[in-house]
């Protein structure tokens, strides 16, 4: 099973793996959030080159990454503990002994969870850095007792119509298939609807453009809210300050930017904190000139 989710690796033009691995700590201690607990779990590093950006000057993009021509960017995965429930949204990228990668059980210990404590499981959207760890070497359920959910439209983007698929990604679909009928065959696997509330206080926000079905999970506790927003962003250091720019692998650039500037309006306006799967912290964000500025939440 391992060569199974390797295989369904969504190779991007300018992306490598750097060297250093995430730092665990002894004990990780959770952000709280009226009753929510949150914990960032950093899985691996990924280097994405400046070239990826689109709609804005390289030059510029360089200047604000400090010269460089790549940004080394985690993958995170986030454990939300909520009222009735213990959640993890995503699930890293996996082991590969020849990657900076598959930290995620480390980091789960760190965080004081078993991957059997885990209840709900949720898929932003069914890239490899995002469902790697969903399964173990053996081809079992990394998360025994988890009901594993997706949204019906991002699921059924890859695996119903390989047609549809780009020619260079249409050997993903039985791959996919596979892994996700891995948690189908225990009746484990429930993809669902745009829109729809998940459980009291957790909430499915459509925000395709990155991929067909591409979900940002709204968490709400005592007036307080959580997006985990996936892949809404990339380069935190640029597109923060320029959410018009995109990024190559986007499957619609147009509406990936779209989409990411109305949710940016909202969450500035109700100051949610933002759990974003390649930014090194949680932020919240406020208007600042045409972007925003970013301010990691305490």
């Amino acid at each position: 099973m391992r060569a199974l989710i390797l295989a369904t690796t969504l190779l991007l033009p300018g992306t490598a793996m750097t060297p250093s691995a995430p730092a665990t700590a002894s004990r990780l201690e959770p952000l709280r959030l009226g009753r929510l607990q949150v914990w960032k779990l950093q899985d691996g590093r990924l280097s994405l080159a400046v070239s990826l950006l689109k709609g804005l000057d390289p030059a510029e993009a360089r200047r604000m990454l400090g010269g460089r021509d790549a940004a080394d960017t985690p993958v995170n995965a986030f454990l939300v503990r909520m009222p009735g429930h213990t959640v993890l949204v995503d699930t890293g990228m996996g082991k590969d002994p020849e990657e900076d990668s598959g930290h995620l059980e480390a980091q789960l210990a760190a965080a004081g969870v078993a991957p059997a404590d885990i209840d709900l499981v949720l898929i932003t959207h069914e890239h490899f850095d995002h469902i790697g760890g969903l399964v173990k070497a053996d081809g079992s359920r990394t998360f025994p007792r988890a009901v594993l959910r997706v949204a019906r439209r991002e699921h059924a983007f890859w695996t119903e119509d390989p047609s549809r698929l780009p020619e260079r990604l249409r050997d993903r679909a039985p791959k996919l298939k596979a892994l996700f009928e891995t948690y189908g065959k225990a009746g484990a696997f429930r993809p669902f609807e745009d829109g729809e509330e998940l459980a009291p206080g957790l909430r499915a926000l459509p925000a395709h453009g990155h991929t067909g079905g591409h979900t940002v999970y709204a968490f709400t506790s005592e007036g307080r809210e959580l997006w985990c927003i996936g892949d809404l962003i990339h380069f935190g250091a640029v597109q923060f300050q320029h959410p018009e720019a995109g990024v190559a692998f986007d499957l619609d650039g147009d509406r990936a930017v779209k989409v990411r500037q109305e949710l940016f309006r909202e969450a500035a306006h109700r100051q949610v904190a933002l759990a974003g799967a390649h930014l090194p912290q949680i932020v919240r964000i406020a208007p600042k000139g045409t972007g925003y500025e970013a301010v990691p939440v305490p």
